[in-house]
């Protein structure tokens, strides 16, 4: 009887969030009698209002009085961007910045619409500018540190969530991704460092809590793990993620009916949960209820047919209820899909 290793897969999560946009320029403009600053003003006010579309009516007029009203441009920009009006205010920027080219906002708040819309080089290259003209906002050197661990450039998302850090200390989020850039980086004492300041910062952050669980289980140390676990899902019942961590920290300590339970839980909450099904197949095969294994492993498949290692997991379950047939399908599947692993196995069944 062959015997194999089977594979628990952890999703960890890494999550960027958009902040709500303010008003560009928000202090009045003190031109009594002038036409433009008047309507630039009103416009400002119903901004803060939150009343786009008559703040864009009063800087419309104001630069009807003003064609070269830079500000109004830019700040019409803004609230058409706050409208989802993408196109329209992304020309009011570009109209702002030809009329005053050093204004580092309409790049930044194109770099948001870009981000946005998932356009991140787009974003890059106006985050950037934005930056070149002098614009230090810490939510800048954030979002440019997002898109350079997307890019898996982590020495330099580092460096901007540093950047970010150095303006605003208490930036939770900023120090939760630089822990995820230590940890891709093996820095798992920094990243548990940075992981714990933004739960200090910020308490109720669970995917910090979240993201400190996997490094400690990364370290073994396991009762700290689960800790962490614990607060995470203790912060937010419907996180699914960490409940699928804690599962897969209880299946390496071999606490597999607690792994069962929380696998269970992760897929009550999200139905569609590859991942927990994988895992949930490996600790039912580690209890030896091997059809119980097959019927997750068959869902894992069914939710995504690329799913590789569930292919080999599920060919050890195949291959102890004596489907020798089955299971060397699964293993030629595996390797085909590039799990390296399967190879070893798929010798016999030739």
């Amino acid at each position: 009887m062959k015997k194999m290793l089977l594979l628990s897969v952890s999703l960890f999560l890494f999550i960027s969030y958009s902040y709500s946009q303010e008003p560009q320029d928000s202090t009045l403009v003190v031109a009594e009698g002038q036409e433009a600053e008047v309507a630039y003003n009103e416009g400002i006010e119903l901004f803060k209002a939150q009343n786009y579309e008559a703040s864009i009516q009063k800087f419309t007029e104001a630069i009807s009085f003003n064609h070269d009203f830079a500000k109004a441009f830019l700040n019409r920009g803004s609230a058409k961007k706050e409208l989802k009006q993408y196109d329209a205010a992304i020309a009011d920027l570009d109209s702002a910045i030809y009329k005053d080219v050093t204004l580092s906002e309409p790049n930044y708040i194109k770099a948001r619409i870009y981000d946005n819309q998932g356009k991140i080089d787009q974003a890059l290259t106006n985050y950037i500018e934005a930056e070149t003209k002098g614009n230090k906002k810490a939510n800048l050197f954030y979002f440019v540190g997002v898109i350079k661990f997307q890019k898996e450039a982590y020495d330099e998302a580092i460096t901007y969530y540093s950047k970010a850090i150095a303006q605003d200390p208490n930036h939770a989020f900023a120090y939760n991704d630089r822990g995820s850039c230590k940890r891709k980086k093996d820095d798992l004492d920094g990243a548990i460092a940075d992981y714990t300041k933004a739960t200090i910062i910020n308490p109720k952050l669970a995917l910090a809590y979240d993201n400190l669980s996997v490094v400690k289980s990364k370290k073994k140390d396991y009762d700290g793990a689960i800790a962490a676990s614990n607060m995470a899902i203790k912060i937010d019942p419907k996180f699914y993620i960490a409940y699928n961590n804690r599962g897969s920290i209880y299946f390496f300590k071999e606490a597999y009916d607690k792994a069962v339970i929380d696998f269970n839980k992760a897929i009550e909450i999200k139905k569609d949960y590859s991942y927990a099904y994988n895992n949930l197949g490996d600790a039912k095969h580690k209890l030896k209820d091997y059809e119980g294994s097959v019927e997750a492993l068959n869902k894992a498949i069914e939710i995504d047919p690329n799913y590789g290692v569930a292919y080999m997991n599920r060919a050890a379950s195949k291959e102890m209820l004596r489907d020798a047939k089955g299971a060397c399908a699964d293993w030629n599947k595996a390797v085909e899909l590039g799990v390296e692993q399967a190879k070893q196995y798929i010798g016999g069944c030739n």
